[in-house]
């Protein structure tokens, strides 16, 4: 959600000096800051301190105002309980002493004011002083919304004179970039757990699967232990938050207690992510050297909890790292939390979590597509001051990745290939649909999630391609449908995109459609070539009770029927080259059957067709939104709403789930016939509100029991964000 600046006002810091009149009149002020570096993804952002050169006053007088500190974002030191005062926040004097604290509580007037009423200091001498504001925190996440994003300061007295009275405390950034190697997905085979899940070697020993998360700050010193500057008053470190979902039941995960980051003496990581495989070594030292640790009990926004290791002092030795935790999962979820506990704030560092997966083999035949993702800890929606938030706290702000940083996009990520650069087809108007295979597939490394679609330079709706999306390889099919196409020559490109970093293949293709040729004056005799899923056109089983397309020649008639072993099938549609039915349900307990077409008494061949209780596939623009429009990204779906889904191959005994992004839904909404549509069925589900994404993937399956279920291929959908 997008966020209004606070309005860009004065930071007034409103002085009144009783009895020293003469002071008033000459005492001046310049105001300086040198502006922090702050995290975009922070609310509660320590910004520069600002200081007041004052000199000319009388000597040895008693100043005595009120000052009053805008920012430009609301201002989240915590607030003192029952009250509107601020903790944290330092406001010192220097008359050549040294600073002396001033005595008079930070007060929150509103979300982006600050107020020291009554503030008392004493000048020096020579009629001077140095007053210094401290550790005031910020909402960088407001400023972050607009360009060259900065947070700003206004200052003024309102009785003397000031120079350089409006300031930037701080320059914001996006302060975590992050990393993955590949996706876990547990497929069919599982993982093996290592004999002992307490120890990182032998993780490696076993060959479990894994992937690695790599984090990186945005610039040096975004990675800060508690001790930094930037944590003064802070409850705890930077911390880093990964977020697993999607696991199956069984899934187990384990991550390192320790993760020694680019410049410790030997980095942690699993040998995927261009490191050696091991669980690193860390030697304290003065300039202090990047190492996260795992906080295994903080609560789910990543608050609370203590990190399990702490640094020795510099000189103490070098220290190796081997042991594991399990990362605790509930319906499929979990998080690691890391907080940073040595830095080195002079260089930009990073660090490599491999997260190892132990899962039995799949009884269902099919792998479960697991997501990640990586923010700073503790996320929060409270964006103002609060008594008992924790600090520091951030906005959860998923990671961008982190290649561009780290100079090595494409070492280890996936690269789309194809093994066909044009494609060429002929056909006769009214003619049959023309068949060709392109072989999609990743030449590299990790996981590459492709999609296609079609851009038809004349003509439109003559290509047919299926799968339209996939994961690394698979070979798919693309079709001509000459249909009632003009005889011409017919251009398109397939386009195949596997995101930014796989790259996308533009694959032209031309299809010449001739003109058909005049009817034989022979007595037409029909002929089934194939029967497909009436909704995907997939070659495979058809399904009792569902529907099926024909595809043939001489199929359309005065009087045609179509029958199964002699069980004759409703006909919804016939033309000449293309008959729609839907199958006998009197077939259900058999697994092929006898296919015949007749037309004016002329009997096709008979064909053999494999039977299935369950061949589920999902019409074209066959999803709608719950206000019943076609969902597509001019209608996307709101999370919450229910959308419609249209299949069919649904019709058997048993039951019906389907799958949504990551998620499996035992449990549709509405699992059934569609109503007044034969043969099609209908499955309605709520998009899960968490949902983030402008699409999403949805298939839907059956079964006889949820665990034993066939699904069909995924389709698109468009979500409203």
């Amino acid at each position: 959600m997008s966020r209004l600046l606070y309005p860009v006002v004065p930071l007034y810091l409103l002085l009144t000096i009783c009895n020293l009149a003469d002071a008033q009149q000459s005492l001046s002020c310049t105001a300086l800051s040198t502006p922090a570096q702050v995290r975009g993804e922070g609310i509660t952002e320590r910004v520069g301190d600002i200081a007041l050169l004052c000199s000319g006053g009388a000597a040895g007088a008693q100043v005595t105002g009120n000052f009053t500190v805008i920012l430009n974002v609301p201002i989240t030191n915590r607030l003192a309980p029952s009250s509107n005062n601020l903790t944290g926040v330092v406001f010192t004097v220097d008359n050549g002493t040294g600073p002396q604290p001033i005595a008079t509580p930070a007060t929150l007037g509103s979300p982006n004011i600050l107020r020291f009423n009554g503030a008392s200091f004493t000048l020096s001498s020579s009629g001077t002083g140095n007053l210094r504001i401290s550790n005031i925190r910020a909402n960088a996440t407001e400023a972050m919304q607009v360009p060259n994003a900065s947070i700003q300061a206004f200052l003024s007295f309102d009785i003397l004179a000031v120079q350089n009275n409006q300031l930037t405390v701080g320059v914001v950034f996006r302060g975590l970039y992050a990393g993955l190697s590949g996706e876990l997905i547990c497929a069919q085979g599982g993982s093996p757990l290592a004999d002992n899940p307490a120890s990182f070697a032998s993780f490696l020993a076993s060959k479990s699967a894994f992937n690695t998360t790599r984090v990186t700050e945005g610039y040096t010193d975004a990675f800060s232990q508690r001790g930094d500057f930037a944590n003064m008053n802070a409850d705890t470190g930077t911390r880093i938050m990964i977020r697993y979902s999607g696991f199956p039941a069984g899934a187990r995960l384990f991550v390192p207690n320790v993760a020694a980051g680019s410049d410790a003496v030997t980095p942690t990581g699993g040998g995927d992510f261009g490191l050696h495989a091991s669980g690193g070594q860390y030697a304290p030292g003065g300039n202090g050297s990047l190492l996260l640790a795992r906080v295994p009990l903080a609560d789910a926004n990543g608050a609370g909890g203590v990190a399990v290791f702490s640094p020795g002092a510099p000189g103490s030795g070098t220290v190796s790292f081997d042991a594991m935790s399990e990362v605790a999962l509930s319906n499929g979820a979990g998080t690691a939390v890391y907080e940073v506990v040595d830095a080195n704030p002079a260089i930009q560092e990073s660090a490599q979590i491999p997260t190892f997966l132990s899962v039995p083999p799949s009884l269902n035949g099919t792998s479960v597509q697991t997501s990640e993702d990586v923010s700073f800890a503790p996320v929060s929606t409270v964006m103002v001051a609060t008594a008992t938030d924790p600090i520091p706290r951030f906005q959860q702000i998923s990671a961008p990745s982190d290649c561009t940083v780290v100079g090595d996009c494409g070492m280890y990520f996936p690269q789309l290939t194809v093994d066909l650069s044009s494609l060429q087809y002929t056909a006769q108007t009214g003619g049959g649909f023309q068949v060709a295979y392109v072989l999609i597939d990743n030449a590299a490394n990790g996981v590459m999630d492709w999609n296609t679609s079609v851009q038809y330079a004349n003509g439109t709706g003559w290509l047919r391609v299926s799968p339209t999306s996939g994961v690394n390889g698979q070979r798919i099919r693309v079709d001509a449908l000459p249909g009632t196409l003009s005889p011409g020559t017919y251009n398109a490109t397939l386009t195949v995109d596997a995101g930014p970093v796989a790259g996308t293949k533009n694959i032209p293709i031309t299809f010449m459609v001739t003109a058909a040729p005049p009817p034989p004056p022979v007595v037409p005799v029909p002929n089934v070539t194939a029967v497909v899923n009436a909704a995907t056109f997939a070659v495979g089983p058809v399904v009792p009770g569902s529907l099926a397309t024909l595809s043939g020649t001489k199929l359309s008639g005065t009087n045609v029927t179509v029958t199964f072993d002699g069980l004759p099938a409703q006909i919804l549609y016939d033309g000449s080259t293309q008959v729609n039915v839907l199958v006998p349900s009197a077939l259900a307990s058999k697994s092929s059957a006898q296919l015949v077409v007749t037309v004016d008494g002329n009997a096709s061949p008979p064909l053999s067709v494999n039977l299935a209780p369950f061949a589920p596939g999902i019409f074209q623009k066959g999803v709608l939104n719950q206000d019943n429009s076609v969902n597509s990204g001019d209608h996307p779906a709101a999370p919450g709403s229910v959308i419609q889904i249209f299949a069919t191959g649904l019709s058997g005994n048993g039951v019906i789930t389907a799958k949504i992004a990551d998620r499996a839904i035992t449990q549709p909404y509405y699992a059934g016939p569609a109503p007044a549509l034969p043969g099609v069925q209908q499955v309605n589900l709520i998009v899960p509100s968490d949902l983030t994404g402008s699409s999403a993937s949805i298939s839907v399956c059956g079964g006889p029991t949820a665990s034993q279920v066939v699904c069909s291929s995924a389709v698109q959908i468009a979500i409203a964000q």
